[in-house]
């Protein structure tokens, strides 16, 4: 529960209900992301105005690297929560329900009030996966960290203070977490709760469309472009940046129920989170200095909690 005196909770955002996948493909169009690349080791837009406007929205699209395949995530994202069939040689990717992971916020879990389950693992404990899914983890890892770099340059903030107020994420430091995610049709619930990522950058891979996203007052659709990962601004950077000129925004999102008939195969996808170590700090960049707000522990709590509870606030 956050604290009514935290210098991070943002003000309360009415949300409607999450609506099922066929009442949300007619309600809400997809929102134009601006494309953008990794080329020589920076960020790159394809229009000038593309990184503003990225800033702002809070989604944007990135072409995948050469050298990530994401094949072997997408195996793994849609077979970790089955029992091992033995023998099969989709083996190496099930079973994971029962894998115990050490350290907190990682593991099975199993969403009471979502069709969400989730099967999340940091860095440090990246050798419980198939080499090959591991790989893709440490791709979409360095293309966050990157991106990172990207937008903290963009903003011109002293690289002086880069490492302090991201908890050395931009040193390939940090909390770089894999999640993989599967949403079971059978459970009428939400899909996902509407909420914030808590940490810095998230690069997406999904194929399906189904997120929605709350930008300028509007829900929208953001949908996957073939080729791209989906990348989207967490609390912390929107709170570093809160006061300066151009803010960058964490925006609300969820996913919709999603509706499968009979045979057909659920919704999955899979993230990397960037995010800084819960023995960090929270900062808010005024007046051209990094100021301490809070601790990353207690703010990580504060947002999780609301991400996962049942109530309709956030």
């Amino acid at each position: 529960m956050a604290s009514p005196d935290s210098a991070t909770l943002r003000e309360p955002v009415v949300l409607p209900p999450m609506p099922g996948e066929h009442e949300a493909r007619a309600a809400y169009p997809p929102i134009g992301l601006e494309r953008s690349r990794v080329t020589g080791g920076r960020l790159v837009f394809d229009r000038d105005e593309g990184f503003d406007r990225a800033l702002a929205q809070g989604f944007f699209l990135v072409r995948i690297p050469e050298g990530t395949d994401p094949a072997a995530g997408d195996r793994f994202a849609a077979h970790f929560h089955e029992e091992r069939a033995g023998g099969d040689p989709l083996d190496a990717y099930r079973g994971y329900r029962h894998v115990r992971v050490p350290g907190d916020y990682q593991g099975y879990f199993d969403r009471e009030h979502d069709q969400w389950e989730n099967f999340y693992v940091e860095r440090d404990n990246w050798d419980v996966l198939p080499s090959e899914v591991a790989r893709v983890g440490r791709g979409m890892a360095g293309l966050g960290v990157t991106i990172l770099r990207g937008v903290l340059e963009h903003l011109r903030l002293p690289r002086e203070h880069w490492a302090r107020v991201t908890g050395g994420l931009t040193e390939d430091r940090g909390h770089q977490m894999l999640a993989f995610n599967h949403f079971r049709s059978h459970k009428g619930v939400r899909g996902s709760k509407f909420h914030r990522d808590s940490g810095w950058v998230t690069v997406l891979r999904s194929v399906d469309p189904g997120l929605l996203a709350l930008v300028d007052g509007r829900l929208w659709a953001v949908d996957p472009e073939p080729g791209h990962f989906i990348v989207n601004f967490g609390s912390s950077l929107e709170v570093l940046t809160e006061r300066l000129d151009r803010p960058v925004r964490a925006n609300v999102h969820g996913v919709v129920s999603t509706e499968r008939a009979p045979g057909q195969p659920d919704r999955t996808s899979y993230v990397t989170f960037l995010d800084s170590d819960l023995t960090g700090t929270v900062y808010r960049f005024e007046n051209g200095t990094p100021r301490p707000l809070q601790s990353v522990a207690e703010f990580a709590g504060q947002e999780v909690g609301r991400t996962y509870d049942d109530s309709g606030a956030l």
